[in-house]
């Protein structure tokens, strides 16, 4: 039976907009190229989720190799509120798992820069009992370590917990642990597959 969730949080419980809010900017597609190619889509991107890379190193390793886009990169990191945004139903939909019983956790691959804004503005948090995020514990989903941290942290008994993440390599990550795993396409298709585990909603 199902007492545990955890969820991811980037595309799952809010929405990391980097294309939308590069669009926004209205720089051309070969700008918007060059900017994600040296920064979102860049290996350094996840050692900055692993903690090993400040945000001062980042922004200057990536300026250097895409000088023509240089302030561009470092306005991307002036206003995280525009980078990852809290999805609608995410407070209500924890909430509501929480006043039922469950124990909510997280375990998301995130930038200490970028989890500051989260730690301010996300209301979600209000609901979760806790969670693991990548640059606190210098490791990233789906290596074994970071799930083996979340379940001896909390106690958590794998063969009665549910993962979400809107990646499979980071569910994959989960199974051999014994966990349950939902991959997040919509919301809809989230709380159906929730319910098909007997988890009420």
């Amino acid at each position: 039976m199902i007492n545990t969730i955890v969820f991811d949080i980037g595309n799952v419980l809010a929405h990391f907009r980097w294309k939308e809010y590069l669009a926004e900017c209205g720089y051309t597609e070969e700008m918007q190229h060059k900017i994600s190619k040296a920064t979102v889509l860049s290996s350094r991107w996840h050692e900055l989720d692993r903690g090993v890379m400040d945000e001062a190193e980042l922004i200057a390793a990536c300026g250097k190799e895409e000088p023509s886009v240089e302030k561009e990169i470092l306005k991307l990191f002036e206003d995280t509120s525009a980078l990852v945004q809290e999805y609608d139903y995410s407070s209500d939909l924890l909430r509501r798992l929480k006043k039922n019983g469950y124990r909510i956790y997280l375990l998301s691959n995130y930038a200490k820069f970028s989890f500051a804004y989260a730690k301010e503005y996300f209301k979600f948090l209000n609901y979760v009992d806790g969670g693991v995020i990548s640059y606190q514990v210098k490791c990233i989903k789906p290596e074994a370590n970071i799930y083996h941290i979340l379940i001896e942290r909390y106690g958590i008994q794998p063969e009665n917990a549910v993962f979400l993440d809107d990646l499979s390599a980071n569910l994959e990550g989960a199974k051999p642990f014994g966990f349950q795993t939902i991959q997040v396409k919509s919301y809809a298709q989230t709380v159906a597959d929730l319910r098909l585990l007997g988890v009420r909603i």
